[in-house]
């Protein structure tokens, strides 16, 4: 998905704002028209919005209600319809899902208050990444699709027993001074799609 530089996103206090990451992630995302799309984790809804200009119907989900707001906000301003959820994850967001994208925090440092659960992702950097996968496919449509952005800062291993029951298909990446990012997307087997997450 090209980025629209005519949609007007704005930037927030205590959000975390595009940067290469998040428009790396947005070049990788194909979605059609009228297909469920949810992004976990919408910050500025940069992702969000563009997946509602392309015709889905999205929810955007972030666990800090500035981003909630910042999404709402930016939504209105281009005036898109976008469902929004405070919410830790999956908690408190109801249904299933064509379409999963996120962009986990993945620096390996604590977390230790709002801007920094934006991107500090636990002591290997996989945090939440590890809760969301495990997690996912209860809540994914059969034949559905995650997209995801990973980075040469987390300590892949940590995640790799759960990234294993997906099919995995690096789509695109981008190399930094300090570190390499690349998106995939990731599928189930059909007899995993829909199924319940462990306890």
């Amino acid at each position: 998905m090209m980025y629209d530089s005519a949609l007007q996103i704005e930037e927030c206090e205590h959000v975390y704002p595009p940067r290469e990451d998040s428009l790396l992630l947005l070049e990788c995302i194909e979605v059609r028209r009228g297909e469920r799309v949810l992004e976990m984790g919408s910050a500025t809804g940069i992702v969000s919005i563009h997946c509602a200009k392309a015709g889905a119907k999205v929810t955007a989900v972030d666990v800090n209600p500035y981003a909630v707001s910042c999404t709402r906000n930016n939504a209105e301003r281009n005036a898109l319809e976008i469902e929004t959820f405070h919410s830790d994850l999956f908690v408190d967001v109801p249904g299933k899902f064509d379409v999963m994208i996120i962009n986990p925090p993945y620096l390996p440092v604590a977390e230790k208050g709002d801007i920094e659960a934006s991107w500090a992702g636990g002591e290997d950097g996989t945090k939440v990444l590890e809760r969301f996968l495990i997690e996912a496919p209860a809540h994914l449509e059969k034949g559905g699709r995650i997209y995801v952005l990973m980075s040469s800062l987390m300590r892949a291993s940590t995640v790799s027993c759960v990234l294993s029951q997906y099919r995995r298909e690096r789509l695109g990446e981008r190399k930094l001074f300090f570190e390499q990012l690349w998106a995939e997307r990731l599928t189930l087997p059909s007899s995993r799609a829909g199924a319940r997450s462990p306890p």
